[in-house]
C-alpha cells in the first residue's frame, strides 16, 4: 500500500465523517431533501474505507492514491454548490482541498485539484439551478470550525509522526554507516599492523572513538585454567590498578559464557560486560570487556557486529602470525630458518647503510659426525641431537642475538648491533657451554648412548669486512676450524 495512502486515510475518515454530521444537520435545518442522507452517507461515510481498502488489496501505486484526491476535489466543489455555497462549511471543504494537495504535491497539485473542485460546481450548475446562501446556524458554523482545526491537527500530528519516523530512519542510517566504516576498519587492521598486540591495541581504540563513553579490554584464555590469563590489553584510560582487578576477575570465568554476562569488578558492585568471542583461538578463548555506562539495546546489538568482526580480525591476524611463523621456522627444532636469515641478514645490512656503527656479527657453526650418528643409532636419535643443539644454542644466545638452522647440520647466529669483539665472547661460550658436552641420544631399538657434540665455528663481522662478505668469510672459518678438528682426529676421516 502506498504511504500517501496511509497518510490520508486518518484525516480523509476524521474529516469526512464530521462533514457528514454538518451536511446532515444543516439538511435537517432547512427541510431539503432525504435524500442528501444516504447519498452524504454513501460518500463521506463509507468512500474513505472503500479507498484504504482498495489500495490495500490491489497494492495500487501512488497514482491511485492521487486520483482519489482529484476525486475529492471534484466532489466536493460539488457539494459546496449543492448546499449553496454554506459558508463555514463550503470554506472548510475548500481549504481541506488546497491543505491536503498541498502538502502532498506541492503547488502544482494543487492548482489541478482547485481546477477539480471548480469542475464540480460547474457539474451541478449545469445540472440544476444553485444559490448563494453562505448564512448557517451558529451551531453548524461551530462544529464545522471545530472539525476544520481538527483535520489541521491530524494532517501536522500524521506529518509529525512521519517526519520523526524520518528522523529516526536517518539516525539508524547514520549509526548503521558508522558500524559499518568501523567494521571495515577492524577488517583492515590485520594488514596494517604487524604484531598480535598491535592488532588488538588498534582494534580497542576503533571501539573506544565509536564508544567514546566505555573503556575495553581485550584478553585470551584457557577456560580450564584457573585464575591465569594467555594474554590480556586494554585501553589507556584504565589505570594499573583497575587492570589488576580486570584480569583478576576475567581469569575466573569459566567455560560456556553467556552473551553480555555481567562481571563485578570493585567491592562496591560496578561492573562490566563481557562478550566471549564466537571463534576459538587454538585452546583459548576471548573475551571482549566493556566497562561503563550501560549501552541501550539497539547500540548492544550493533555491538555484537563489531565483536564478530573483532573476532574474524583477531583469529585472521593468529592464522596469519601462524603462516608466516610456519613460514619462517624450521620444522624440526623451531628455531629460524634459512629463508628467514636472509631477510634478517638483508635488514642488517640496510641498518648499517643508515648508521655507520650498527655492526653485525655472524656466527657459522657445523655440527660434526651427524651422519656417523644417523648410520648407528638412526635418524630419530640424528634428529635427537639437532634439536638438542638448538636449543643449547638458543639458551646462552643475548635478546639481540637469532640462531637459524642453515642447513641439515650447520647453524647461524646473527648478532646484531654487535660488532667482532661482542660475538667472539659468545663464541667462547659455545666452547665452553655446549661444545664436547656428553648428551643421552635414543637409539631406535629404544636404548640410550652417550655422545659428545662436536662442531667446527666460524666467525666473521661487518667491521672486518663488507656487509655483503660477513656470512662468506664466516663460511670460510667455519671450515678452516673443521679442517683443524680432522687434522687433530684422522680417524675421523
Amino acid at each position: 500500500m502506498p504511504r500517501l495512502t496511509r497518510v490520508n486515510y486518518t484525516p480523509r475518515v476524521l474529516g469526512f465523517g464530521a462533514t457528514f454530521v454538518a451536511i446532515s444537520w444543516l439538511t435537517l435545518e432547512r427541510g431539503w431533501s432525504f435524500w442528501n442522507l444516504p447519498v452524504a452517507a454513501l460518500y463521506f461515510l463509507v468512500y474513505p474505507h472503500l479507498v484504504y481498502w482498495y489500495d490495500y488489496w490491489r497494492r495500487s501505486t501512488v497514482s491511485s492514491e492521487r486520483r482519489a484526491m482529484m476525486f475529492d476535489g471534484l466532489v466536493l466543489g460539488a457539494w459546496c454548490a449543492h448546499i449553496h455555497f454554506s459558508g463555514w462549511i463550503s470554506f472548510t471543504l475548500l481549504a481541506a482541498v488546497i491543505l491536503n494537495n498541498t502538502m502532498t504535491g506541492g503547488i502544482r497539485q494543487c492548482a489541478l485539484a482547485l481546477v477539480y473542485f471548480a469542475s464540480g460546481i460547474a457539474l451541478v450548475a449545469l445540472l440544476s439551478e444553485i444559490a448563494w446562501s453562505p448564512e448557517a446556524p451558529l451551531g453548524i458554523n461551530v462544529l464545522t470550525m471545530v472539525s476544520l482545526q481538527l483535520y489541521i491537527f491530524s494532517i501536522a500530528w500524521v506529518f509529525y509522526i512521519q517526519k520523526t519516523r524520518l528522523v529516526g530512519t536517518k539516525k539508524n542510517a547514520e549509526q548503521k554507516n558508522v558500524i559499518f566504516s568501523a567494521m571495515l576498519e577492524l577488517s583492515d587492521l590485520n594488514d596494517q599492523v604487524e604484531s598480535f598486540e598491535s592488532l588488538v591495541a588498534a582494534a580497542l581504540d576503533v571501539l573506544q572513538r565509536l564508544y567514546p563513553d566505555q573503556s575495553f579490554g581485550f584478553v585470551l584464555k584457557d577456560p580450564r585454567e584457573h585464575d591465569e590469563l594467555y594474554f590480556s590489553v586494554f585501553t589507556p584510560d584504565l589505570d594499573e590498578e583497575q587492570q589488576t582487578i580486570l584480569k583478576r576477575r576475567l581469569a575466573r570465568i569459566r567455560e560456556h559464557l553467556p552473551q553480555g554476562y555481567f562481571l563485578n569488578t570493585t567491592d562496591q558492585h560496578t561492573g562490566s560486560f563481557v562478550f566471549p568471542l564466537r571463534e576459538r583461538f587454538d585452546r583459548f578463548q576471548g573475551l571482549l570487556l566493556i566497562q561503563g555506562a550501560t549501552l541501550p539495546e539497539e547500540e548492544r546489538q550493533a555491538l555484537q557486529l563489531l565483536i564478530k568482526q573483532l573476532g574474524t580480525a583477531v583469529a585472521n591476524k593468529l592464522l596469519t602470525l601462524e603462516l608466516k611463523a610456519a613460514a619462517e621456522r624450521d620444522a624440526l627444532t623451531g628455531i629460524y630458518n634459512r629463508g628467514h636469515l636472509e631477510s634478517e641478514l638483508a635488514e642488517a645490512q640496510n641498518r648499517l647503510k643508515v648508521d655507520a656503527n650498527d655492526h653485525f656479527s655472524v656466527i657459522l657453526i657445523d655440527l660434526i659426525g651427524l651422519k656417523p650418528v644417523n648410520d648407528q643409532y638412526g635418524h630419530a636419535a640424528g634428529d635427537e641431537l639437532i634439536r638438542f643443539v638448538a636449543d643449547a644454542l638458543k639458551g646462552i644466545c643475548r635478546d639481540q642475538d637469532q640462531v637459524f638452522r642453515y642447513g641439515g647440520d650447520e647453524f647461524v647466529i646473527l648478532c646484531r648491533s654487535e660488532g667482532e669483539s661482542g660475538a667472539a665472547a659468545l663464541m667462547q661460550r659455545i666452547d665452553r657451554q655446549v661444545k664436547q658436552k656428553n648428551i643421552s641420544l635414543t637409539t631406535d631399538d629404544g636404548t640410550l648412548v652417550e655422545t659428545p657434540i662436536q662442531m667446527s665455528v666460524g666467525l666473521a663481522s661487518s667491521d672486518q669486512v663488507p656487509p655483503e662478505d660477513v656470512l662468506k668469510l664466516a663460511d670460510e672459518r667455519m671450515y678452516a676450524d673443521k679442517e683443524r678438528w680432522y687434522r687433530e682426529r684422522q680417524r675421523y676421516r
